[in-house]
């Protein structure tokens, strides 16, 4: 049975015309090249070259043989590009899922940028409740999830991204667009729209008992869009996650929130497998975008977070 050791040199000899020039190709010595070439003829029974006058000539079995050989090792480099491709994310497929006000911040223009390096790549994104984006990370139908914190999944490896604090959300018009800060004592005369689903809402209850005031949520909206569309000039006012691109709905605006209530965004992955190559180039383009974008706050003087969504 011939290796693939000794299918390479015969290659190579056909390839080069010579023991020589296929010594030279493989980068291996004339007798280690004539060596092989007697192995692979013992192996077949036959012989695959003639040799005359100092040279080889291939016999009809070596030319009948050349095709499907070449086929192979087409094969094998087709192969191998594939493979440094998918070590340099060029190729391949990288499937994620995200909340929906972190798609829109940061997910989504991290893929335009991804796909315009590494066009082969076909991403997949699901945008999703949080618990969905664990479910689907931890049994690995997905390379990576982004998610808000805190979230309890100790079945996942997770990185944080970024750190922010909720936000007040209300219409240019409402009374309390006046004010930069705004405190629970504030929100008692409006309705208050926000997620009681969020991961992040047991520390927002726990803020407002803190400070005496009950917390009495009118409007319990999961989706950012919606969330925006319930905001009147008068009598509501949103308790929000600091993701959402505020520039959207342009009648509205974000003010803060005091106390703080700290959240973050988290890439998470299977803890029982490493993330792949091409998840963490792409990974690395979410942070490099989400930096790029805190710099520029920073130098338009502006402070918290650049982002402001529904929990």
């Amino acid at each position: 049975m011939l290796k693939l050791r000794e299918l390479e040199i015969f290659y190579a000899i056909m390839r080069g015309g010579s023991i020589t020039e296929a010594a030279r190709l493989l980068g291996i010595s004339q007798p280690a090249v004539s060596t092989a070439l007697r192995y692979a003829e013992d192996q077949l029974g036959m012989p695959l070259f003639r040799r005359a006058h100092g040279r080889i000539e291939p016999t009809p079995e070596a030319l009948s043989l050349l095709p499907e050989v070449e086929t192979l090792f087409q094969k094998f480099e087709s192969i191998r590009r594939y493979a440094e491709d998918l070590r340099e994310a060029q190729s391949g497929l990288l499937s994620m899922a995200s909340t929906p006000s972190l798609s829109y911040s940061y997910l989504a223009p991290a893929v335009k940028r991804f796909r315009e390096q590494h066009p082969n790549v076909r991403v997949v994104m699901n945008i999703t409740n949080s618990r969905r984006v664990v479910e689907l990370a931890n049994t690995s139908q997905i390379d990576i999830g982004v998610i808000a914190s805190p979230f309890n999944a100790p079945e996942l490896t997770a990185e944080d991204l970024t750190v922010s604090e909720l936000r007040i959300l209300v219409h240019k018009d409402h009374p309390l667009a006046r004010q930069s800060v705004i405190r629970p004592q504030d929100l008692k005369r409006y309705s208050l729209i926000t997620n009681t689903h969020h991961s992040i809402y047991d520390a927002v209850q726990a803020t407002f008992r803190s400070c005496k005031v009950d917390l009495n949520v009118a409007i319990a909206v999961n989706h950012h869009v919606t969330t925006c569309l319930l905001l009147d000039t008068t009598t509501t006012v949103a308790l929000v996650d600091p993701w959402m691109p505020v520039d959207v709905f342009p009648d509205l605006v974000q003010r803060d929130f005091v106390p703080r209530i700290e959240t973050s965004a988290r890439v998470v992955w299977s803890a029982a497998r490493p993330m792949s190559r091409t998840a963490q180039v792409f990974v690395e383009e979410l942070r490099g975008g989400i930096a790029l974008e805190h710099d520029d706050l920073r130098l338009r003087g502006r402070s918290g977070s650049p982002k402001s969504g529904a929990v």
